[in-house]
């Protein structure tokens, strides 16, 4: 087939037309970003490089939506992917590129968002965060789909399940659950009624056991968090039989003691802190990385024995308690209230007697209980963690506390871009900004930027 220039007016969708063009870089989602008719086309399963064919699939005014069709020419930053799922599950759009260019790509996304949305430049470099050879068996925790005998990943924007033999981003525990549990439901049909299992690597030992998660069919749409009495038997005789500890989604009352606790390590600097993370719990699935990140976030809290951090959006304590050994006090304030036991629980096993938890929503939260939670200080530092969806609505909170240094952790750039423009016109300078790695092969990233605060505002804690 020829390649087809462009006419006016016309509808590119419409057509089979090939276009020829240059992939100049990956966008947010991992698709590969071209020009057409002075258009941004979007190609998945490109790289930066690349000379490609493509024909058009969607319009979306200002932009297209392209399919491709044959690569010209790789271009430099292009390479084999390793998984034989990849071009059917979509979980690892950045697979066929390599690291070093996967992480340079999501630095630039990280940028050109503070750019694009936040309307701010940073005054500082953004430095990427990487473990060379953590590419493969990183993730602790992955969701796995069921349907009737199949389980696996969904395939890019719908829910047609594609079957995984293997999953190369899995710990290597997990994997081997994973084909168990492929045979039993090809040899047990009563445990096929499940929407979904979450498994999770139970500790960082060699031969380490998964934890089950199940996930009641149709509970998405009914809100019915049942599962079959029989469904159940079956899953727990397996799991007995395999020694994996089972728990079951919407299942445990608050207050109730975990069915399991994932044990893992976040801190380079104080080896002997090991923190446990029960199913209902989040938890940075990549383990290398968030030691590498907790360590980023005690340096920019830069902390003495006399300081006093509140830790928002603070989970089990991943960074709560490696603060609280090397400052005066830590409150740490969590919504989920099987995260906020697990803080609690850790607090304990680890004999952290200086930090507190404090289960509520942060909206909620005043500078008043802040102070008096705290002994009748504010707290010289703010860490924030929020998830996706970002802490637009707890910026006031923080500006109204006025803290020397507010260390903000994203998975979301957007969110995260339109949040720093608060802090910016708050009186607040970057310091440092971090791009980390923590999952390589995916479109996700992570993200910290360090803030400090430019003017004082009345009387500051020393700290």
């Amino acid at each position: 087939m020829a390649v087809s220039t462009v006419a006016p007016d016309q509808d590119l969708s419409q057509n089979e037309n090939l276009y020829e063009a240059r992939v100049e870089s990956i966008a947010t989602g991992g698709a590969g970003v071209a020009r057409l008719d002075r258009r941004a086309v979007f190609i998945p399963k490109t790289a930066p490089g690349d000379t490609v064919r493509f024909r058009v699939v969607k319009e979306k005014g200002k932009y297209l939506i392209g399919e491709l069709a044959e690569i010209i020419q790789a271009g430099p930053a292009r390479t084999a992917p390793p998984c034989a799922h990849w071009s059917d599950c979509g979980g690892c759009p950045l697979q066929h590129i390599e690291p070093t260019a996967q992480a340079e790509a999501k630095k630039q996304i990280f940028l050109d968002t503070l750019t694009r949305i936040g309307k701010i430049d940073l005054g500082v470099p953004a430095q990427t965060v990487a473990f060379p050879g953590n590419e493969a068996r990183y993730r602790m925790r992955a969701r796995f789909q069921i349907r009737g005998t199949a389980i696996g990943f969904f395939a890019p924007g719908g829910r047609r399940l594609v079957k995984i033999e293997d999953c190369l981003l899995v710990e290597r525990p997990i994997a081997d659950a994973l084909g168990q549990i492929r045979h039993l439901l090809q040899a047990e049909p009563r445990t096929r009624k499940i929407e979904a299992v979450e498994m999770t690597s139970l500790g960082e030992e060699e031969g380490a056991s998964v934890g089950l998660y199940l996930h009641a069919a149709g509970r998405r749409d009914r809100g019915n968090w049942k599962i079959d009495p029989r469904t159940l038997s079956a899953w727990k005789k397996f799991a007995q039989e395999n020694h994996f500890p089972q728990a079951t989604a919407g299942r445990r009352e608050p207050g109730a003691p975990p069915r399991w606790r994932a044990r893992y390590r976040p801190d380079t600097g104080q080896p002997e802190l090991c923190l446990g993370v029960s199913p209902e719990s989040f938890i940075q699935p990549n383990r290398a990385l968030n030691r590498l990140l907790v360590k980023s976030v005690v340096e920019e809290c830069r902390l003495n024995d006399e300081a006093l951090v509140l830790d928002l959006y603070c989970g089990a304590g991943n960074f709560s308690l490696p603060l609280a050994v090397r400052a005066g006090r830590v409150l740490g304030v969590e919504e989920n209230p099987y995260a906020v036991a697990d803080a609690l629980l850790n607090r304990e096993e680890n004999g952290v007697g200086n930090a507190a938890f404090l289960h509520r929503s942060v909206q909620e939260l005043t500078t008043e209980e802040v102070v008096s939670k705290l002994g009748g200080q504010r707290p010289g530092v703010v860490v924030l963690d929020p998830p996706r969806k970002g802490a637009l609505e707890t910026m006031p909170l923080v500006t109204a506390l006025a803290p020397e240094r507010v260390v903000y952790v994203s998975c979301n750039p957007a969110t995260l871009a339109r949040d720093a423009r608060e802090l910016v016109s708050s009186g607040y300078r970057a310091r440092a900004a971090y791009v980390f790695d923590m999952f390589p092969h995916t479109a996700h990233l992570e993200m910290l930027i360090s803030w400090t605060r430019n003017r004082p505002s009345g009387p500051t804690q020393r700290f």
